[in-house]
Parts: structure tokens; sequence; C-alpha cells
């Protein structure tokens, strides 16, 4: 395993420093587990809410419209019907890709117009219900990765490479060496996201895992994704945020088998 930053004196940070809204004492998921199927769901809101805003519009609209005349009026609505239509198919057709492992779509949907663009319309929606920021991304992620395979996206690349958080447990990192011997990959220690990016630009690697946190890896997604297949994967924070932190030794290899092709 390479580790970046090295050269550098890092003082331990504080329980939590690197999350804004997060102070001692308050109230922490550390063992975040959301089924992908709450994200669709709140992604559907988002949709919906789409959907109704062309149909304001439409009603604001149409008495313009109608000073064009009955062809004016006839072309705009079938060019938002048309728009509508395409909307609802992109929905439909990434969710059930994810629902029945089909890939109905291709991979240029999960690196450009996959339902990434919904996600902070489902955040918002999700705080309405209570639901927190971080359960909604654990969701997405899962989402995210099951429509990666579902695409075949990523699979079988020449070079990838794994990103680690500075906050993984001793155990933790052992366990990863030990898959690092078996596959011969490359795993980096970024110590934020600014490194993170640095590293993937000078090893231009076909494909990427990211092991962090929920807000981490959705930020990771949302600005690598469009030019580089990225797979997501939740640490475990059991005592709080940046310290001691684990991971599912089992989805990384489940990861970097289907990266690797075997």
């Amino acid at each position: 395993m390479k580790e970046t930053g090295k050269g550098k004196r890092l003082e331990d940070r504080l329980l939590g420093d690197e999350w804004s809204d997060w102070q001692p004492g308050s109230r922490y998921e550390g063992m975040i587990e959301a089924p992908k199927a709450l994200f669709v769901f709140f992604s559907f809101l988002v949709l919906i809410f789409v959907l109704l805003g062309i149909l304001l519009f439409w009603y604001l609209a149409l008495p313009r419209f109608e000073g064009f005349g009955h062809g004016a009026v006839r072309t705009a609505e079938l060019a938002l019907s048309f728009l509508a239509v395409i909307l609802v198919a992109w929905y439909l057709m990434q969710v059930l890709s994810c629902l029945f492992k089909t890939k109905l779509i291709p991979s240029f949907f999960v690196k450009q117009l996959s339902l990434r663009l919904f996600l902070s319309g489902a955040v918002k929606f999700a705080r309405i219900f209570g639901i927190s920021r971080d359960k909604i991304g654990n969701s997405f992620v899962k989402f995210h990765n099951d429509l990666m395979y579902a695409t075949r996206t990523g699979r079988g690349t020449k070079r990838f490479l794994i990103l680690l958080p500075r906050c993984l447990s001793a155990e933790t990192r052992k366990g990863i060496n030990e898959l690092g011997q078996k596959y011969q990959f490359k795993a980096f220690t970024a110590f934020g996201g600014d490194e993170a990016r640095k590293i993937i630009r000078e090893e231009k690697p076909d494909a990427v895992i990211g092991v962090a946190c929920e807000r981490d890896l959705v930020s990771g997604i949302q600005d690598t994704a469009p030019k580089i297949p990225v797979f997501g994967l939740p640490n475990k924070r059991p005592e709080g945020p940046c310290k001691n932190t684990s991971v599912d030794l089992k989805e990384l290899e489940k990861i970097v088998r289907y990266c690797t092709g075997r």
C-alpha cells in the first residue's frame, strides 16, 4: 500500500473536525445501513417535482403560445410531452437496471446522466422526513455501485486504484494490505479531497474505488464519475467520524474482483 502525504507532520484530528456540522457530544450515525430503495424513493419524489414543474410551466405559458396560434400550442405541447416521457424513461431504465441487474442503458448514463443529478433534491426531500444526509448518501452509493455492475461499467480495467482515508484502524489497514498483495493493486491514503483528485490526475487510472464516509464518497462520485468509473464503499464509524474507522473487506474484495474481471 502506498501512502501519500509523507513528510508532513499531521496532528491527530479532533473527533469529527472535518465535519463542519458535527460537534463533540452530538448525535452521529456510526453504523449506517440504508437500502437502495431509500434513494430510489426520494429520487422519484424529485422526478415528480420536476414533472409538476413542467406542468406548471405549461399552465403559465399557454396563454402566450395561444397568441401565436393553434400550431404553436400544438408544437409546444408535443415538445413538453416528449421531454416528460424522456425524463420518465431515463429514470425507469436506471432503476430497472439496478433492480434486475440487467444492462438496459449504456455506460454513458452512469458517467454523465445517472440519477446522481437528482441527489441534491433527494437529500432535501429526505431532510423533510428527518432522514440524514449520510443515510441518503449511503443509499445512493449502493444504488450507484449496482448501476455500475448492471451496465458493466469499469469491469476488467487494466489500471485501477483504491483511495483510503487516514482514519482507518490498523486492523483494517492490515486487511487491505493483504488484499493488495493478493490482487496486486495500488492503494493510496489521501488526506483530503484535493489530494485525492491530485492522485487521480497523476495516476490516470481506468477506475477508482473510494473508501470514505458517505459525504466524501458522494462528493467524489459527483466530481469524478463523469470522467472515470468510481465505486464507493462507505466506512463504519463505531467511535464517531474520523477515528478508527473500518470497512467491509468482503465487499471491497467483491469490487476488486469485478474491476479485475475475475
